[in-house]
């Protein structure tokens, strides 16, 4: 059994303006620190280089099949994600950490194996739920998690997993700047 969960930010307080990031390498050195829109760091590395380099291919795979540019790893929005995840490895009830400042895609699976590329591959399958014309998604399904790992402004992810003391899998991605802003469309 899989579950996912998306957060929905309602309207684009941050003042818009295109992403200026120019297609690079998908996963940054340790040591290289790119500013986010507060001037706070985004550092590069995580748990591990492993970990992170398993997330960020797997978003940057589907990201490269709508030309948007390739995501950059970022520690502060890993650590939040892996809170979220341990927080929840208790009671595995799938909700949203509250009030976060950024976009949140949330998954989980019965059972232990569940791997990153498996959580992504699960949002990335509700492209077949969005319709290109309206820009939105078909009704009576679900398709922001989709859009929120295609989102074209997004330069940063951070994602952390936890194994559910009654079984399962917690997995959490943040994503800066957020995606899903009401009025506006994902690959633009």
């Amino acid at each position: 059994m899989v579950v996912a969960l998306l957060l929905v930010v309602s309207s684009n307080s941050a003042g818009g303006g295109k992403s200026s990031l120019q297609p690079q390498s998908s996963f940054v050195d340790d040591d290289l620190i790119f500013p986010d829109n507060n001037n706070q760091p985004h550092h590069a590395t995580a748990d591990g280089p492993g970990v992170a380099h398993e997330f960020l291919e797997a978003h940057n795979r589907v990201r490269v099949k709508y030309g948007v540019p390739p995501l950059h790893w970022s520690n502060k929005l890993a650590r939040y994600a892996r809170r979220w995840s341990s927080m929840r490895r208790f009671d595995c009830v799938m909700m949203h950490s509250p009030a976060s400042p950024y976009g949140e895609n949330v998954f989980w699976g019965t059972g232990r194996d569940w791997r990153a590329s498996d959580a992504v591959a699960s949002w990335a399958s509700e492209a077949s739920y969005f319709d290109w014309r309206s820009q939105a998604c078909y009704p009576a399904h679900v398709c922001g998690h989709f859009t929120q790992v295609v989102w074209n402004d997004t330069q940063f992810l951070g994602c952390g997993r936890a194994e559910c003391f009654a079984g399962g899998v917690f997995i959490t991605c943040s994503y800066d700047p957020p995606g899903n802003w009401k009025g506006e469309v994902p690959l633009t």
